[in-house]
C-alpha cells in the first residue's frame, strides 16, 4: 500500500515547477527556464530576487530572455526591478546586463508598443527615488529613436 501511495505521488513531485529558492542551486532544463523567465516578467519580487543567481549560469540566449522579461517587469514592479538591476550592475557576469540594456531594451524601435512602454515606464522611475540612471537611460534612448525617424 505505501509503495502504491510513494507511486502516485513521486509523478507530481518530478513535473513540479521550479521555486526561486531551488533555481539557484539546481540546473534548469528548457521548460524550467521559460517558467522563470514569464515570472521574471510578471515581476514577482521573490522571482525577481532569483535573477542574479541565474544570471552567472545563463548562456547569451537565456541572458537576452532574463533582461527581456526585466524591461518587461520594469512598468509593473519598479522599484523591485531596479533592486535587482543594482546588483548586477555591480557584479560581473558573462553574458548578463543591468540597467544600461534593461532599461532601454523596449524603446529601441519606435512604434505604439514602444511609445506605451516609454509612457508608462518613464511615469514609474519618475515616482521611484532609485530610478534616476535608469529614466535617464530610457529617456536619451527615446528621444534618439524619435529623431532618426
Amino acid at each position: 500500500m505505501k509503495w502504491a501511495l510513494v507511486a502516485l505521488i513521486f509523478p507530481v513531485a518530478a513535473i513540479a515547477a521550479p521555486s526561486p529558492d531551488t533555481v539557484a542551486n539546481g540546473k534548469l532544463m528548457a521548460s524550467d527556464w521559460q517558467y522563470v523567465v514569464q515570472k521574471v516578467a510578471a515581476g514577482d519580487k521573490a522571482w525577481l530576487d532569483a535573477v542574479p543567481s541565474l544570471a552567472p549560469k545563463a548562456d547569451r540566449e537565456q541572458a537576452d530572455q532574463l533582461e527581456d522579461a526585466l524591461a518587461t517587469a520594469l512598468p509593473k514592479s519598479t522599484k523591485d526591478v531596479l533592486s535587482t538591476l543594482r546588483v548586477l550592475d555591480a557584479g560581473s557576469y558573462p553574458n548578463m546586463a543591468g540597467t544600461d540594456i534593461v532599461c532601454v531594451q523596449k524603446v529601441a524601435s519606435l512604434g505604439r508598443a514602444a511609445e506605451k512602454y516609454y509612457n508608462n515606464t518613464r511615469l514609474e522611475l519618475l515616482d521611484e527615488p532609485d530610478g534616476a540612471q535608469c529614466l535617464w537611460n530610457l529617456e536619451g534612448v527615446w528621444e534618439e529613436v524619435k529623431r532618426s525617424k
